[in-house]
């Protein structure tokens, strides 16, 4: 299954935009933390925390991708952070980063250099998004003493915010191992789990032409950036 973003790439989020999307999610945030503050407990802190720390995960889980790639001798094109309209835009190894909307979902585009275990090092860099996560969830189970200390109920905060980051980080992992993609202007990008099945199915042949796709992609790119540092002068 691919979610269609085509119709929001084509300009960024307007100022009113962005105010809508602040005000419902303070408004979502408000209504939460009203439930929490009725008949208040340590522990009702548990689903705000979890919603609060998908939006750092998506970060790390994203930097996984990037990172394994860039380990790999692969190229990091562009990672985007969330669904619907652009908020912001920044950079990590010399890649664009867009910061969108609503921080759901996100994706890191690459391309090989060589055809070398390209299959391999492809789905291991489908498989760092996720694989981060667990790292992140099974790294705090162990400090907290192990499953049986890692589900116990508690009001100790530091405990309650561990456990929930870490269920956030799990629950990352999971989604994100079921087989979905995005499809924006510029083509559809495969989640981490239909990836790494994608990868089961392809061929060198595949990567070769992904190696030559790109260097024509980016001939043009540089071509289209002379043309317009000459137009300046």
């Amino acid at each position: 299954m691919y979610f269609d973003q085509r119709d929001n790439d084509k300009q960024p989020a307007s100022k009113a935009e962005k105010i809508f999307i602040l005000v419902i999610s303070a408004l979502f945030l408000f209504m939460m933390i009203m439930e929490i503050y009725t008949n208040f407990e340590p522990k009702k802190l548990g689903a705000l925390l979890f919603v609060v720390f998908w939006i750092p995960l998506l970060f790390i889980h994203e930097f996984g991708h990037a990172l394994m790639a860039k380990l790999l001798g692969w190229q990091v094109k562009k990672v985007v952070l969330g669904i619907g309209k652009i908020m912001m835009t920044s950079s990590l190894f010399n890649a664009p980063v867009e910061i969108r909307s609503i921080p759901l979902e996100g994706f890191v585009q690459i391309a090989p250099r060589n055809t070398k275990l390209a299959r391999f090092k492809h789905a291991l860099i489908y498989f760092a998004g996720p694989g981060i996560e667990l790292f992140v969830f099974f790294a705090i189970v162990f400090w907290l003493g192990g499953f049986d200390q890692f589900f116990m109920v508690t009001n100790e905060y530091t405990r309650i915010a561990l456990q929930s980051f870490a269920f956030a980080a799990l629950a990352g992992a999971v989604l994100n191992l079921i087989p979905m993609g995005i499809t924006t202007k510029d083509g559809s990008t495969p989640n981490d789990g239909m990836g790494i099945l994608l990868c089961l199915f392809s061929s060198g042949m595949d990567y070769e032409m992904w190696i030559r796709e790109d260097e024509i992609e980016t001939k043009k790119i540089r071509s289209q950036d002379k043309k317009t540092d000459h137009s300046e002068f």
